[in-house]
Parts: C-alpha cells; structure tokens; sequence
C-alpha cells in the first residue's frame, strides 16, 4: 500500500528502495541509491519533486571518471516514521530524519542527523522549531506507538532544548521572524 507516483526517475540502486506501510512518494521524484539504501518508513510521505542521492563520488588521483562506479561512497539515507517532506526537498547520503518530523519546500540535508518531530527549513537544512510542545509530543506517542518503540522522555527534552530553546535568537535570523 506504498507507491512512487510517476513520473518519476529511479534508475539506479532500485534494489536499494525500501518503503514501508501507507509511504506516498509524488510524482517527478528522483531517486539515485546506488551505493547505500534509502529507507522511507510507515506512514511518510514526499510532495513533488524528491531527490534522493545515497552516494558521493570519490574523487581519486589519477582518475578523471570511472565508469564502473567503483569510487562511489554510500550512506544510508533513512526517513523515520510519521514524516512530511515538503516539495523539492533533496536528501543527501548520511541524512537521517527523526520520526514526525516536517521538511519545508526546497530544503537541502546535507547527511544530518533531525531529531524527532523537528521542523526543518532551508539550504544547509536547520532547525527552526518543534512540531508540538514535548507534552503534546508525549502524548502522541502514548497514542500511537507501542510502550517498546516510543522515544523517552529525557531525550525529547534534551532535543527542544539544544535544537531550539538554546538557538531562538539564530532562528529568528535565519527564519527572518
């Protein structure tokens, strides 16, 4: 019950898309995961115009190109669960983007680590807020997920407080508020 709408491009690495339950990818999506897995768990989604790339290329001496891709570098690319990514946003190899959390139109992540229920804007991607208060945050969990998978409490704290509470005053900056 997943799907890519089409058109889209994934000429390379098909064998290393995975996507879990109720993922919508729209359509013009590219998808280069020649090297490393790009992994689109339950419940996600992308609008238009996604770009995946799992792999750098390795520039070696001696060695103008290589048609056998054998100087590829790859990272996973992994997109948690409950995660919106908004138009023309590209994902580069290393990103990992928490669950719930939401990615503004045209964003770039540059192989980041977005904590969990994070909004996310711009190129280089920042932080610019949390999706709901971490009680809220806590209360979801407690409805959605099961007592094993749901993200503790101490780090949710942990996570507002260095990626928004300790950085406003950049974030009024950077978002122009």
């Amino acid at each position: 019950n997943s799907f890519v709408h089409t058109p889209s491009l994934s000429g390379y690495g098909q064998k290393n898309i995975f996507l879990g339950d109720n993922v919508s990818i729209d359509w013009n999506s590219v998808l280069y995961c020649d090297g490393a897995k790009f992994v689109m768990k339950d419940n996600s989604g992308a609008a238009v115009g996604l770009t995946v790339i799992t792999s750098n290329h390795i520039q070696r001496p001696g060695k103008l190109h290589d048609e056998s891709n054998d100087n590829l570098e790859g990272k996973d690319v992994i997109v948690d669960e409950d995660v919106w990514i908004a138009a023309n946003v590209t994902l580069l190899s290393g990103t990992r983007i928490g669950r719930g959390a939401i990615i503004g139109a045209g964003s770039v992540l540059r192989g980041v680590k977005i904590p969990p229920y994070a909004i996310v804007m711009g190129n280089p991607a920042k932080v610019v807020g949390f999706k709901w208060s971490v009680e809220e945050i806590l209360e979801h969990e407690r409805l959605a997920y099961p007592v094993t998978s749901r993200i503790e409490e101490d780090i949710l704290r942990k996570n507002y407080e260095k990626y928004f509470l300790s950085r406003i005053d950049d974030i009024k900056k950077f978002t122009r508020v």
